[in-house]
């Protein structure tokens, strides 16, 4: 009896466990690549963490590029303390993607679609934010929904985003110095590979066809009106950069001009500039820390959750 009393206790806490989040397939196959680091699977899907009681709001959380979500999931609180909220919170299975991003829009339209109509959730209470690339794909979703409302499903009610690259321009400079510089091999390689990809999408540098990094670009400084920053200007945003001097010169010899921080400030700028009172950055210093712990301001570490959340809950009294 007692060995059956033990054995109930033990399959309700893995009970328990399992039905924090709920796994939801979308498709069998991913042709775009738009989920890597599986293995051999080739399934999309999105993780579902449902409030017991009202929904308030969804909030979504695109993992940086080749993170699995369960590293994800790890690393951040925001999704515990946000269902504690009444709010929805979904992790799409997207970590990596295309150039132009369609296939990434076509499955997270799939996505918010499913959710609207299962759970009667209103189109103008969905959050969308991510770290690095996920924070880029979050972002370009809400200018593109902005600019063309009729090719998406909805447009977000505010986009929170982790250390984005925002600018093509200053990152293909910042691929030349890494190249030039050729001392540490992963920045190298990583930096070879993107300044080809660029010159093979547009023909060459930024100083060639300045109009296709314009175009490309989340944020172009410089241009008018920051380039496509100016489809955000009605869109609140919160931003999160890390300033560790420290290591980014010990670490990996690079100064200021090679900090995602200086486009990210300078975009946080522009909007309030364009009459955006609700567009913020919190710089933080030496707070990245990797899942392996190891130094690197690219990290998921860098968010406050709390702030993150109570920055969310007011937009949904809205």
């Amino acid at each position: 009896m007692k060995n059956i009393l033990i054995f109930a206790l033990i399959f309700n806490l893995l009970s328990c466990k399992a039905q924090e989040f709920e796994k939801i397939s979308v498709s069998k196959t991913d042709p775009s690549e738009l989920y890597v680091n599986d293995e051999d699977a080739t399934e999309l899907f999105y993780y579902k963490f449902v409030p017991k009681k009202y929904i308030k709001g969804v909030l979504v959380i695109l993992p940086s590029g080749g993170e699995i979500i369960e590293n994800t999931l790890k690393q951040i609180t925001l999704q515990k303390i946000a269902v504690e909220k009444g709010i929805m919170v979904i992790f799409p299975s997207i970590n990596w993607g295309t150039d132009n991003r369609e296939a990434e829009f076509k499955l997270l339209d799939e996505i918010f679609s499913e959710i609207v109509a299962k759970h009667k959730v209103s189109k103008d209470k969905f959050i969308i934010g991510g770290l690095s690339n996920g924070a880029m794909i979050s972002l370009t979703y809400a200018e593109k929904a902005t600019k063309n409302p009729e090719k998406f499903f909805l447009i977000p009610k505010g986009v929170f985003a982790l250390d984005a690259p925002l600018d093509q321009a200053r990152f293909y400079k910042y691929c030349e110095r890494e190249i030039e510089k050729n001392i540490y091999k992963p920045a190298v390689d990583e930096a070879k590979w993107m300044k080809n990809n660029w010159d093979n999408i547009y023909g060459g540098s930024p100083e060639k066809f300045p109009e296709k990094y314009i175009e490309n670009s989340i944020y172009s400084y410089g241009a008018k009106d920051g380039g496509n920053a100016k489809y955000l200007k009605n869109i609140p945003i919160l931003m999160f950069t890390d300033l560790d001097t420290d290591w980014l010169i010990n670490q990996r010899n690079r100064d200021l001009n090679d900090w995602n921080g200086i486009d990210i400030i300078s975009m946080i700028n522009q909007l309030k500039i364009m009459g955006n009172e609700n567009a913020t950055v919190i710089v933080s210093q030496g707070k990245g820390v990797r899942l392996d712990g190891t130094k690197n301001p690219h990290s998921w570490s860098i968010m406050d959750s709390k702030i993150c959340l109570d920055w969310i809950v007011d937009l949904l009294k809205e």
